[in-house]
């Protein structure tokens, strides 16, 4: 019987990952979990060369990046010692969670392009770095000090501001306001992202956003620039 990660190579993206799902807390047992680990890697290889064609893309049409030095940023030298403090301290993160983190690192697609201004909120592909989540772990830490654990609710790793947020603070410092996140902890393989428009999980997420360009938001306008057919060209799926 082909493996998850054959089965994903020849083409079974949704079909793979969704038997991943269904597989619950039982994908972290072997033999299942080096092969559902395998296909979160590939997954997350193919959105860091999507990630890097769209930085690239976007740069030649005249797209000006609120954060450049942000726009893709990979992963930091001691990235598995990140996730192990991480994991060490909430429990497990989904596999696709832990693959972005150690392939990908973080992307920042905020920005404005001059033709855009009529399209109020592309809601920007966005995916914080680890860092963010170490950072409000210790900041959801204190407050379950102060307030209780039962009060304060689990910890959520943040992934980005929400849609309306992006576009308030597309010309002011980031981190204004965290929105789409990430319950933990989660054993499974792939996990919701809280409070996101589509209601999804955060492989279909990046999907989406490679679906539109790194601007899901575009989904919900009745026009569209005429860039996002070379925006989506050739992009992998995943």
């Amino acid at each position: 019987m082909a493996t998850w990660l054959e089965r994903y190579r020849k083409g079974q993206h949704e079909q793979v990952w969704n038997e991943m799902m269904a597989a619950g807390e039982r994908i972290r047992n072997e033999p299942l979990f080096s092969d559902a680990l395998a296909v979160a890697r590939e997954t997350m290889r193919r959105a860091r060369d999507n990630v890097e064609v769209l930085r690239a893309r976007l740069e030649r049409i005249g797209y000006r990046f609120a954060f450049p030095a942000e726009a893709v940023r990979p992963p930091r030298p001691d990235v598995h010692r990140c996730i192990e403090e991480l994991e060490r301290r909430v429990g497990p993160m989904p596999l696709a969670l832990r693959a972005w983190y150690e392939i990908v690192g973080s992307v920042n697609f905020i920005g404005y392009h001059p033709q855009w201004a009529e399209y109020s909120y592309t809601d920007p592909m966005v995916v914080d770095p680890i860092d963010m989540a170490l950072e409000e772990y210790s900041i959801w830490r204190e407050a379950c000090r102060e307030f209780g654990r039962e009060a304060m609710g689990p910890y959520h790793a943040p992934l980005a501001p929400d849609y309306y947020h992006k576009t308030d603070i597309a010309s002011a410092p980031h981190r204004s306001v965290v929105v789409y996140r990430i319950i933990l902890p989660n054993p499974a393989a792939d996990a919701p992202v809280r409070d996101e428009p589509h209601h999804t999980t955060f492989v279909d997420y990046l999907r989406t956003c490679f679906r539109w360009g790194g601007f899901p938001g575009f989904e919900y306008t009745d026009e569209r620039p005429a860039d996002l057919a070379h925006l989506v060209k050739g992009l992998k799926a995943i």
